[in-house]
This record gives structure tokens, sequence and C-alpha cells, in this order.
């Protein structure tokens, strides 16, 4: 019965989630200053929710940088290899050398043979 609940949860999660992104893929072709606002208001709520101000404040430093280097791109292309470049970077700095300690945890002996 719980797994029932939690899979009809996700289900109603995953539904909304395409019905928020149609709506804004459709205000994005139609109103781009509609859009941004949208994009924005979404951003600040998602922010304001976090309880902890430390944390709170990284992430309105973290979103102004990001969006000041976002203006800054010049283009729709430039800005996608920044947004992949900061991916990826982020990716290579901080995730995979985590995944790697924690890889050799869970597997000692494996991380002996590498």
């Amino acid at each position: 019965m719980q797994k029932f609940r939690h899979e009809e949860e996700k289900e109603k999660i995953r539904k909304e989630a395409l019905e928020t992104h149609a709506r804004l893929s459709e205000l994005f072709k139609k109103d781009r200053l509609a859009f941004e606002r949208e994009r924005k208001r979404i951003i600040d709520e998602l922010i304001n929710s976090v309880e902890d101000k430390a944390q709170r404040s990284r992430l309105i430093a973290f979103q102004k940088s990001w969006d000041k280097k976002m203006r800054g791109a010049g283009s729709n292309h430039n800005r996608f290899v920044l947004a992949q470049t900061f991916f990826w970077d982020h990716f290579y700095e901080k995730w995979h050398p985590s995944i790697q300690k924690l890889n050799a945890l869970l597997n000692p002996k494996l991380s002996e043979k590498l």
C-alpha cells in the first residue's frame, strides 16, 4: 500500500513538472520578458524556501553570479556553452572526487588495484 502511494505521488510530481515545463516553454517562445520574470520568480521562491539563512545567502550570491555571467555571454549559443562548462567544471572539481572517495570506501579492495 505504501509503495502504491509513493508511486502515485511520484507520478503526480512528474505530471506537474511536465505541465510546468510545457507552460514555461510556451511562454519562452511567445514572450521572453514574461518568461524571464517567471523564471526569476520560481528561483526566488525556491531560494526563499530554504530555512538556513547562511545557505540562502550563498544561493542568492550564486544566482546573482550565474545571472551576471549569462548576461555577459552575448548569445544563446555562448550561454549554452557557458552552462555546459560550469556543469562539467563542477562535476570534475566536486562530484567526481567525492564519488571516487565513496567508491574507495565501499570497495576498498577494488581501489587498491587502481
